[in-house]
C-alpha cells in the first residue's frame, strides 16, 4: 500500500494559517504605510484648522480696520460738504 498523499488544498490552507498568524503579529509594509498615510491626514486636518482660524482672525482684524477706515471717510466727507456749503452761503451773501 501506497502512503496517502496530502492533498494541495490542505497544504495550502495550512500555508494560510501560519502566514495568517504571523501577519497579526508583525504589521505589513501595507498596513504600516496605512498607518503613515491616516497620520499624515490627521496632521494635514489640524493644519487646515489652524491656517482657517488665523485666516478667520485676519478676516476680522481686516474688517475692523475697513470699518475704522470708513468711518473716517464719512467724517471728512462730511466736514467737506459743510466747507462747500458754508462757501456757498459766503459766495451768495457777497454777490447779493
Amino acid at each position: 500500500m501506497t502512503p496517502r498523499k496530502e492533498s494541495s488544498n490542505l497544504r495550502l490552507s495550512n500555508h494560510q494559517f501560519s502566514s495568517t498568524t504571523s501577519v497579526k503579529e508583525t504589521p505589513t509594509a501595507l498596513s504600516m504605510m496605512v498607518e503613515s498615510m491616516a497620520s499624515m491626514m490627521a496632521r494635514a486636518k489640524q493644519d487646515l484648522e489652524i491656517a482657517d482660524q488665523r485666516a478667520r482672525a485676519d478676516i476680522q482684524t481686516i474688517d475692523q480696520r475697513a470699518k475704522k477706515d470708513l468711518a473716517s471717510l464719512d467724517q471728512r466727507a462730511k466736514a467737506d460738504h459743510e466747507r462747500l456749503r458754508q462757501s456757498r452761503r459766503i459766495r451768495k451773501s457777497t454777490t447779493c
